[in-house]
């Protein structure tokens, strides 16, 4: 038991110090106006529930995404926005309305439409407003400058907290600063002159605190333990607690104190906050930043423009925050804003530039003896228990391997060939004019593979020494390999892989122990077989999967079924576009060294293609690797920078696990705002702020949209990626960096799109994606109801030719019927004046003048035509047949169709029906 808590004692007292050293050596990030931020002058620094950080200042109100910064003030262009420019504070409730605290009244942003109003108070004559809190039950109270108000929701109006409405000693005409919700639900108010007042929210009554240490409250503060704290106007940092009935109990008070440098840096104490990370307690005062551990003794930390040791430009401190992600936030009256990262880093650091060449390190090596061997420029460093030795200070080191046959370290050497050394020193040489196997002195690597034989890359090809003694120059007998070998692999059936020199890759195999008979297959831009001609770096993993590294390809993949190099580079999203030096560990993970960062790709198990990338932020020295300077020896992994080397232990790397918080920060169309437009334009497209919007409608004046976005953390958000689709048009997912946070469509053709989007936070963590429907309307012409208009058009215009086709028909019919019973009609006349007697014509007459009497009747037959002539059938038959040559039927219908005829010429536009029925015919 006592062996237990000694260890936990241990623990506990190494953490302390671990944590007090991060926070003896932040390093802060400025936000000010060359950065753009729009004024310096911060009151206070606020991060809603969606991720944004609200900026409040004296000239307005900013929104910062990590990229950019929105600006809400009155203006030309939005007179009237804000109550006041000079904005002191913001808060949000749960229903994503903005309260914001300005100098001369407050107003509500409804963030879901954008919407902007004034909210007035009545019953005080001065309505600037100091602070805005929001409990935990959505109840929104402001602290005036004349006293405490609350909003009814209910009644939609703001209620000041008066004698009439409140019980016990009501803070009225008090100047409120600060407000605090404690554990129990009471609010705490601190106040400029009067103390500190608590309200018992349940019975609406106010109790008074008037001791003389808390007279000029400036800030209240609860930490995670429950402590409250007050900073105070000139009166220092209080350590305050409540008894059981509720009594203000002053635990300690901290200082400032001219000669002690852990002393508070000032009296006058703006602001508190907690960084949970290491445990302290963060306090913004007139003289900087003093930070309190508060597992340790009460010994502050200053950062302030005087601290020589902890130097940060700043005086007056007016605000303190901790964002979700936990970078810690300082707004200042005069210097913008800061920010810190104040968590443990994983990276140690050897060779920082100043103790190295400008080159930096060019490749390492740990040998069996831990001892770290490491190329520069110029000259190698041999470190080990007994110091550090200087190897060939003259020379360029290109590749540093080992022999285990002859269990020594080989070194490859610009100009000096490869150096056999053992414990620090060197042993011999192996030049061109002493050996058969070196093409060129200048050698870029020497590799023993598993046979014990030694394969040497060089300026002019590649060279081979025997473990049983052959040397050979390969270029000799294969002039693919008279190249710049600058790199070597052996895989796992003991062929190589060669990497050159601007020309691509090179795979030799066949009987490796008879150079007549190996084999050369070349991979480049020009043969299909690798996606850039400019290989640095193989890996080898476990699975025999052959990567390879690449300057602007990145990282490539062989597919031995296709028999060439893939980039996956942009599949897996990984930053950069140049791959220097790959290690593997035993969990399946690709250790990459980019010109962006050192980068973890998952190649196995559920998390495959998983991408985790570490920069400068995380304690690298630098984003930008050494090609080929990078070793793995057990857990430990050492990769080389122009600043020196980065060492970790993989399985002790945590990440930084953070949200991804991604969110629509504008919608434009043809380049203009939607927000930007008048209410009754914008409702069309959208009643909702961008963020808000799930249904986008593009009316058809309009060419193109735009969509902007960002993923809101702050650390590195240049480390943040994006990839979006628009269902219907785009064929995958495309990928953006973060200085493409925009895409923009063009002449979309009409119809129903799902737009997705998707990003990563810093740390290369893809979050879920989000969707937003898209409508593109059609213009006028080409609307559902113009394509029905044009049907019926279409329609009406058939039915009209058919019935002109129809008409022409039938009077082309009745013409010709015209024509022929006229020339029937003619020849009976012939016949009548030629030839028929006088009384065959008055019998004809008669039989025509019968017919015509009945000419509308239908029920007019050959019965009642034998009745009117007073003969019999038959003789009417034989009469009217040698007459005409017609039967009785058809004398009668021939009359009909005559009679037709001239109606049709009479009246032209005729029915057909009435026609008919005027000629008898039913």
């Amino acid at each position: 038991m006592k062996a237990l808590i000694c260890i936990l004692v241990v623990f506990c007292c190494s953490f302390i110090h671990a944590a007090e050293k991060r926070l003896d050596n932040l390093t802060f990030r400025h936000f000010s106006t060359s950065e753009g931020l729009p004024n310096n002058m911060v009151h206070h620094i606020y991060q809603d529930r969606d991720g944004f950080i609200w900026i409040s200042t004296f000239y307005g109100l900013f929104r910062y995404d990590g990229y950019e910064v929105r600006t809400y003030k009155s203006n030309l262009y939005t007179p009237g926005l804000l109550a006041n420019n000079n904005v002191l504070c913001v808060a949000e409730d749960r229903s994503h309305h903005l309260w914001i605290g300005t100098h001369e009244g407050l107003c509500m942003l409804d963030k879901r439409t954008g919407d902007m109003r004034r909210m007035k108070l009545e019953g005080i004559d001065r309505h600037r407003v100091n602070e805005i809190l929001v409990s935990k039950g959505n109840q929104v109270y402001c602290g005036y400058i004349r006293g405490v108000a609350c909003y009814d929701e209910q009644r939609d109006t703001l209620l000041l907290m008066t004698r009439k409405n409140s019980k016990g000693t009501v803070p009225e005409r008090v100047n409120v600063q600060a407000m605090l919700e404690d554990e129990q639900g009471d609010l705490l108010i601190g106040t400029w002159q009067d103390g500190l007042y608590r309200y018992a929210v349940k019975t609406r009554t106010f109790t008074h605190y008037p001791q003389e240490e808390v007279k000029s409250v400036l800030s209240l503060f609860q930490d995670s333990r429950g402590v409250i704290w007050i900073g105070t106007n000139g009166n220092g940092l209080l350590k305050v607690r409540f008894s059981s009935d509720k009594k203000l109990i002053i635990d300690n008070i901290y200082r400032h104190e001219e000669r002690n440098p852990h002393s508070l840096s000032s009296d006058y104490v703006y602001a508190v906050h907690e960084d949970l990370e290491t445990r302290s307690l963060w306090c913004g005062t007139r003289n900087g930043v003093s930070i309190l551990p508060l597992d340790g003794e009460p010994a502050f930390i200053r950062y302030n423009e005087r601290s020589a040791g902890h130097f940060l430009p700043v005086n007056e401190v007016s605000s303190v925050l901790r964002d979700r992600n936990g970078l810690m936030w300082i707004g200042t009256k005069r210097t913008g804003i800061f920010h810190t990262d104040t968590r443990a880093s994983a990276f140690r650091v050897f060779y920082r530039q100043d103790t190295v060449s400008l080159a930096g390190v060019t490749t390492l090596y740990v040998d069996d003896d831990d001892a770290l061997w490491t190329g520069l420029e110029y000259g190698a460093d041999y470190v080990s228990d007994a110091g550090r030795v200087r190897l060939l200070p003259s020379k360029r080191l290109y590749h540093i391997s080992h022999s285990p046959l002859r269990q020594t370290v080989l070194l490859a050497v610009h100009d000096g060939g490869i150096v056999e050394c053992k414990q620090g020193k060197v042993i011999r040489s192996h030049t061109r004019q002493g050996c058969g196997f070196i093409p060129h002195d200048l050698v870029y690597w020497v590799h023993e593979d598993r046979k014990g034989n030694w394969w040497a890359g060089t300026y002019w090809g590649l060279g081979v020494r025997y473990r049983d003694g052959r040397e050979y120059c390969l270029n000799h007998f294969h002039k693919q390999l008279a190249k710049e070998i600058t790199c070597i692999a052996e895989d796992h059936d003991g062929s190589l892989w060669l990497a050159t020199n601007n020309d691509g890759i090179i795979h030799l195999t066949g009987d490796m122990e008879r150079p007549e008979s190996l084999r050369c297959k070349e991979y480049r831009i020009e043969n299909g077989g690798l996606p850039s001609n400019t290989p640095l770096c193989f890996r080898i993993d476990k699975s025999g999967r052959v990567w390879a590294g690449t300057d602007g390809s990145g990282l490539c993949l062989y597919d031995a079924q296709e028999d060439c190099f893939h980039s996956v580079h942009r599949r897996y999203y990984l930053p950069g576009d140049m791959v220097a030096s790959i290690e593997d560990d035993d969990y399946g993970h690709l250790w990459l060294g980019t010109n962006q960062g050192l980068a973890r790709l998952t190649t196995l198990g559920n998390e495959k293609g998983r991408v985790r990338v570490f920069t400068v932020a995380d304690g690298l020295l630098d984003n930008f690797f050494s090609p080929n300077a990078s070793f793995r020896k057990g857990k430990t992994f050492y990769f080389g920078c122009n600043r020196g080397i980065n060492t970790f232990d993989s399985e002790a790397i945590t990440e930084n696990v953070s949200d991804v918080t991604l969110r629509i920060t504008d919608i434009l169309l043809d380049n203009r705002s939607v927000e930007s437009m008048p209410a009754e334009e914008r409702d069309v497209v959208t009643p909702f702020a961008p963020d808000f919007t799930k249904r986008l409608t593009i009316p058809s004046s309009y060419t193109n949209f735009s969509i902007c976005f960002a993923s809101l953390t702050y650390n590195q958000p240049r480390q943040n990626g994006y990839a979006y689709r628009l269902h219907g048009f785009d064929e995958d997912w495309r990928y953006a960096g973060a200085d493409n946070r925009n895409v923009r469509y063009t002449k979309l053709p009409p119809g129903t799109y799902t737009f997705e989007l998707r990003a990563t936070n810093e740390n290369g963590d893809w979050g879920e994606p989000r969707s937003m429907e898209i409508v593109v309307e059609p213009p006028f012409w080409a609307t559902w109801w113009a394509y029905l208009m044009y049907l019926l058009l279409f329609i009406s215009f058939l039915g009209f030719i058919r019935w002109m086709v129809y008409r022409r028909l039938m009077q082309h019919n009745l013409k010709s019927l015209q024509e022929g019973e006229t020339d029937k009609m003619h020849h009976l006349k012939l016949q009548f004046v030629s030839s028929i007697p006088s009384e065959d014509e008055k019998f004809l007459q008669d039989a025509i003048a019968c017919v015509k009497r009945h000419l509308d009747d239908p029920d007019f037959d050959v019965s009642q035509f034998v009745e009117e002539m007073s003969v019999s059938r038959t003789s009417l038959h034989k009469k009217l047949k040698s007459l005409t040559g017609q039967n009785t039927t058809g004398f009668i219908r021939s009359i009909r169709l005559k009679a037709a005829c001239s109606l049709m010429d009479a009246a032209p536009h005729i029915r057909i029906s009435g026609l008919a029925y005027k000629v008898g015919f039913s």
